[in-house]
């Protein structure tokens, strides 16, 4: 290797070696001027947007000593009912904004971090905790077992079921948030199976998340407000494909709207003759080949979609298409044939033997000739079978037979 190239490599590793330990040792000069590092003080909820709440502190160190030096703050929650700590992110600010599950009840605690340019904690406050309360109202007063379905890219209905605990003239109002707007749901339902619920006629699908509040009122308690958030994405449900068909040579299509992007399909296989139905996938294609099929049976095909996995994690398929059948077909059976060739033929067969049983066929057709020496033998012995002198010799001509002449007179006219 040329001195020339070698030069410059050593400088890079040089720089790429002192540069971190330089800076790691001004960082613990540093450090080391620091008393014990305080927790974060006066931590408090600063703006509410339904169950978003940013929360601010204060970390105690000035802005010069910061300036110097790795600073970051670890922030994580629990909820009322639950027993571990869900560690959420280390911030670079003293100011979160986060969602939450505020019917709940949550625990906040945020704490002060100092690091090295390598990123190894060197020192590190006390947590400092604020609680939460929920809502005022029972908890079992709150809407339960929501859930909200965004349809064909532009509606969404939400559906509920009223607490256990709720008097019957609780009235449940829906708030939801979007893209930093907040409204309240005004087309209010009740569906085939009893739940509440709301429409809402526009929602915009690609956003990062969506709001819920759902608060109640009744004239006999108080109603605790359920918050909670999506991402509308995961629960969206696309339209089902359409036109679906099968061709001769067993291939199953179908079309889809001009959204197919990024989706996957699913088969719904259901053999009528035995009544079992198989869930087939077809991955991104919109058509499949049934190659396992048995052609003799009867079979009922549908097919749905939902996004890949790949982009979303989307809870719900679409509705089934049209449904459509393959009959079966029946192919050319040798064996088949000549069993029911012989079956036909045994029961001809038993059919002639009774006929000719019970009215006497086989003796009328098989009677014997009645032989005519025997029975003229004159004919055959004395004129040789000559039929005419046989029979003039038997047949006389008698004298009144014979012809004689006849003499026809005529009378006279009388005259006029």
């Amino acid at each position: 290797m040329k001195i020339s190239t070698m030069v410059p490599l050593a400088c890079c590793l040089v720089i790429s070696f002192v540069l971190p330990v330089e800076l790691d040792s001004r960082c613990t000069k540093v450090q080391g001027n620091l008393s014990d590092l305080n927790p974060p003080t006066n931590l408090m909820i600063v703006d509410r947007q339904l169950g978003e709440l940013t929360i601010s502190w204060n970390d105690s160190l000035s802005e010069i000593r910061k300036a110097n030096i790795c600073v970051r703050y670890p922030f994580e929650y629990k909820y009322f009912d639950s027993q571990t700590w869900q560690e959420d992110s280390r911030l670079l600010e003293p100011e979160y904004t986060k969602a939450f599950e505020l019917h709940r009840g949550v625990y906040i605690r945020v704490k002060s971090m100092v690091l090295t340019w390598r990123k190894i904690i060197k020192k590190e406050s006390n947590w400092t905790v604020i609680a939460i309360q929920p809502p005022p109202g029972d908890q079992e007063t709150l809407a339960s077992d929501v859930s909200c379905i965004i349809y064909n890219y532009s509606f969404m209905n939400c559906t509920w079921r009223r607490g256990s605990k709720a008097p019957h003239d609780t009235r449940y109002i829906m708030y939801y948030r979007q893209d930093g707007n907040t409204a309240q749901c005004t087309h209010y339902f009740v569906d085939e199976h009893g739940r509440q619920g709301c429409h809402v006629a526009e929602i915009k699908v690609d956003v990062e998340k969506i709001l819920l509040c759902i608060n109640g009122s009744s004239n006999s308690t108080l109603i605790q407000a359920y918050y909670t958030e999506f991402n509308p994405q995961e629960h969206e449900i696309y339209n089902q494909p359409e036109n679906l068909r099968v061709l001769p040579n067993l291939t199953v299509m179908w079309d889809v709207p001009p959204d197919n992007e990024c989706t996957e399909y699913q088969l719904n296989v259901t053999n009528l003759d035995q009544g079992s139905t198989e869930l087939l996938s077809a991955g991104e294609e919109t058509k499949y080949v049934l190659g396992s099929i048995n052609p003799t049976k009867r079979y009922s095909l549908k097919v749905r979609r939902k996004a890949k996995h790949t982009c979303n994690e989307n809870m719900f398929w679409s509705e089934w298409s049209n449904e459509v059948f393959i009959e079966p077909t029946r192919s050319f059976n040798m064996h088949w044939i000549l069993r029911m060739l012989a079956i036909v033929i045994a029961m001809v067969a038993i059919l002639l033997i009774f006929a000719f049983r019970r009215y006497r066929v086989l003796e009328i057709a098989f009677k014997p000739i009645p032989d005519p020496q025997k029975k003229f033998k004159a004919l055959f012995e004395e004129y040789n079978g000559d039929f005419q002198n046989w029979i003039n010799c038997r047949i006389p001509v008698s004298t009144v037979d014979e012809c004689h002449p006849v003499v026809i007179e005529e009378s006279p006219q009388n005259e006029a």
